[in-house]
């Protein structure tokens, strides 16, 4: 059994050990699209990182696939029907980074309310009487003001958890209410028409779907608080970058944190990455070593799983359990 570790795939010692012992790895260095589908034309299964697009040709290519291993939550860049029609699994971490990624989303909510950023530059760059006076007339207290949280999962239960502890009211949407959410973190329930109007801050946890591509626009920007800070630890695609761009330059907003882009890596000279009421990271949110430690183990057991048969934990698409032709063992 052939294990492919893709590029963007930071995997540990402890779980490439346990997976050695039923499968031979290959851990690719390179990102090229050709080296892809070369090494992965005899792979039994491959572990994903964020940055690699698992499109149908891929799959096809792989003649021998029978898993895709997401080592977080997106599959948005997964092709997710040509898997399943292919029969193979596809799984993915909901639980082992969000713990990282709440306290990464806490860390950039912080970064923006307080100007750390800044300050770190002010003081740098010898400008400590500019840096005061920003902190001064520029930072706010969170205690008090409203966080609104778009995705109330894994993440975003962490992170109102989060807010609630700082003295913060917490407003949350998703598709459907969850009342022990409500009763459990002392949260409330909001359209999200009513939850960017009445946020001083906000943060982004839903996946990429067609339905929230461009979620925030042009017209959630005009209706939030000119002070509102914006932290997406979402997909890039779910925030509309020209109009975001255009109402932070505007005064239409106050603040936008994020590591996760329209494109990525991003423009290096793009205008948004360079605001004074930006913060940015390289899609780092979710890497730690203990998430590392936790997405790398549960990789290691669905590949055992599908060595011994069997079906591996957290699948994604569960449509492929009624394929037929479903692989049973691996020589």
């Amino acid at each position: 059994m052939k294990v492919v570790i893709l590029h963007d795939v930071f995997f540990f010692d402890e779980a490439l050990a346990a997976m050695q012992e039923v499968a031979t790895v290959t851990i690719m260095h390179n990102d090229s699209r050709e080296a892809l589908l070369a090494e992965v034309a005899d792979a039994d299964a491959i572990a994903v990182g964020p940055g690699t697009f698992v499109d149908r040709h891929v799959i096809d290519s792989a003649a021998c696939l029978k898993l895709i291993a997401r080592i977080g939550v997106g599959v948005d860049r997964i092709d997710l029907q040509a898997a399943t029609e292919r029969g193979v699994f596809v799984t993915n971490n909901p639980a082992s980074t969000a713990d990282t990624v709440s306290e990464f989303t806490v860390a950039l909510l912080l970064g923006l309310a307080k100007n750390i950023p800044s300050g770190d530059r002010a003081v740098k760059e010898g400008q400590w009487v500019a840096g005061k006076q920003r902190a001064t007339y520029g930072n706010i207290e969170l205690c008090g003001k409203t966080h609104g949280v778009v995705g109330m999962g894994e993440i975003g239960s962490r992170v109102a958890a989060v807010c609630k502890a700082l003295g913060m009211k917490v407003l949350y949407f998703r598709r459907t209410r969850n009342a022990h959410f409500e009763r459990l973190l002392g949260v409330e329930y909001a359209p999200f028409d009513k939850l960017i109007r009445e946020s001083d801050t906000i943060s982004i946890h839903t996946p990429l779907t067609d339905e929230t591509r461009n979620l925030f626009d042009t017209p959630q920007f005009e209706a939030m608080k000119r002070t509102a800070i914006l932290i997406n630890q979402s997909r890039g695609q779910v925030v509309n970058e020209k109009a975001l761009l255009r109402a932070l330059k505007e005064g239409k907003i106050g603040g936008y944190a994020t590591d996760v882009y329209e494109k990525e890596p991003p423009d290096p000279n793009s205008e948004l990455i360079k605001l004074k009421n930006v913060i940015v990271a390289p899609h780092v949110g979710g890497l730690s070593r203990e998430a590392g430690v936790r997405y790398s183990m549960n990789i290691a057991e669905a590949v055992i799983a599908i060595a011994k048969g069997a079906v591996p934990n957290n699948l994604v698409n569960r449509g492929v359990l009624d394929k037929a032709e479903l692989h049973r063992g691996v020589s």
